[in-house]
């Protein structure tokens, strides 16, 4: 292989590297961005949810119909942002212990903090190399 052959297959390693980081950062941001959208959204159903119980709790009337429309609203989205929070640990290279809940690098076996096995990281797909 030559020398100019080196240099063209080293540059389009990095761009690759630098494309798949670029679009890795955008996936981090977009993620931060939602879970800031589902906290608020959570803390808006969190003070309705107050309010319906305090009408509730004045009126003598149960409203359970919307109370548990509201429930099923707040559980909904805390599912959405645990499954986000999930999807920015794996982006980030990070998994949480399952018993103590510290985040530490996807590649520890056990937890630095209580010694627990950690799961299993996920199979990596071949990072994409660029052939003579």
């Amino acid at each position: 292989m030559s020398f100019v052959d080196n240099i063209v297959n080293t540059t389009k390693n990095v761009a690759a590297t630098a494309g798949k980081k670029t679009g890795e950062a955008i996936g981090i941001s977009k993620l931060k961005v939602k879970n800031t959208q589902l906290n608020i959204d959570i803390k808006s159903k969190n003070e309705k949810l107050g309010a319906l119980v305090y009408d509730m709790a004045k009126s003598g009337e149960k409203d359970t119909e919307a109370f548990d429309a509201l429930i099923a609203e707040i559980d909904a989205a805390k599912a959405e942002l645990e499954e986000n929070n999930k999807a920015l640990d794996e982006l980030r290279g990070k998994v949480t212990c399952t018993v103590c809940g510290v985040k530490t690098d996807i590649d520890n076996a056990f937890c630095p903090k209580c010694g627990a096995k950690l799961p299993e990281k996920p199979a990596d797909p071949e990072e994409p190399v660029v052939e003579e």
